[in-house]
């Protein structure tokens, strides 16, 4: 397969064929990333806390 890359046309590598075919990973819940969110709000306003 062939790719585009910095203005030429060039035959693509095993891995980058592999790596198109893979699905992308699912994101993250709405719940998860309002969790880390409120965490490194948290961390902001508490100066770096480690136990929050």
């Amino acid at each position: 397969m062939r790719m585009y890359d910095n203005g030429i046309y060039r035959d693509m590598t095993e891995e980058e064929s592999k790596a198109e075919l893979m699905p992308a990973p699912p994101l993250p819940s709405i719940e998860q990333r309002l969790q880390a969110l409120e965490t490194a709000m948290l961390m902001q306003i508490l100066g770096g806390a480690t136990d929050v």
